[in-house]
């Protein structure tokens, strides 16, 4: 890498989609037991209140056992690393906690083989939020299961599931980001390993993503997308992917970063490397 630089472009546009997806996990139990299959959707539950107001929403949750389930069902803190991977975190530990300022009903439930439950999700936002709130609806079936064998006694703990919660403050969101770094490294006879760190610096949650492209001589050798990732404010997410390529001639590449965070303005980073 001999440097790097960062510029800004004008953005188009474009509509976006969202689309639920139902989480479900199964739990082979160990020796005869019966198998545990529980999800819930959407994965996000998105949530505008106005300073001092309500919002509302729904979190489905599914039993797919073939026996019945009792469910518990919290919110708690959440935050994202730059990998991408979230953590739970105890009510209260971040500074964007919604915990304290949501009620779910119900928060306790059961369900026989094959129902399902609607959750109620309320979030009433204090009167000087500003930018977002964030949390993690935290979705876990009781108690623990047990499975008796020639072996002994299992005690088996179902993993639990969350859904993100995020609560933009309406009239108060400032959408601003950069790519702060970028890195690029050839792998011989593969391609080009690119990592790109881009900062939510604004004070709400965007969802980012962008394209790489791989040029010599200003000729485009390769070029690849960035899958879209939620970036929470003030974090850095760091997007990594291998730019298939083969063996390269040696020579000076520039790899190129372009990404769309929803704001006004689009970014862009360069970074040299030399193939040799």
């Amino acid at each position: 890498m001999t440097g790097a630089r960062v510029q800004t472009m004008r953005a188009r546009v474009r509509g976006i989609t969202l689309a639920c997806a139902l989480f479900l996990f199964t739990a082979a139990l160990p020796l005869h037991a019966d198998t545990l299959r529980f999800g819930l959707t959407p994965p996000d539950v998105e949530l505008v209140p106005a300073p001092g107001g309500t919002a509302s929403g729904t979190l489905v949750v599914y039993n797919r056992s073939t026996r019945a389930l009792h469910f518990r069902v919290v919110t708690q803190d959440m935050f994202i690393r730059p990998s991408g991977v979230m953590e739970v975190l105890k009510p209260a530990s971040t500074a964007w906690s919604v915990a304290a300022a949501t009620r779910l009903a119900p928060a306790e439930f059961d369900l026989d083989p094959n129902q399902q439950m609607a959750v109620r999700v309320v979030v009433t936002a204090p009167r000087d939020a500003r930018g977002g709130l964030y949390g993690a609806i935290v979705v876990s079936p009781t108690p623990m299961l047990q499975s008796n064998g020639p072996r002994g006694t299992f005690a088996v703990v179902a993993p639990k599931l969350a859904a993100r919660l995020l609560v933009p403050i309406d009239g108060t969101t400032a959408l601003q980001g950069a790519i702060v770094n970028m890195l690029a490294a050839a792998v011989p006879g593969k391609g080009v390993d690119v990592k790109v760190a881009f900062r939510n610096s604004g004070n709400v949650h965007v969802r980012a993503d962008g394209v790489i492209t791989l040029l010599r001589n200003g000729d485009v050798v390769a070029r690849a997308p960035m899958e879209e990732s939620l970036v929470l404010p003030g974090t850095v997410r760091e997007f990594r992917l291998l730019l298939p390529t083969g063996r390269l001639a040696p020579g000076s590449y520039t790899v190129r970063a372009v990404m769309d965070f929803g704001g006004d303005v689009m970014v862009a980073g360069e970074v040299l490397f030399v193939s040799r």
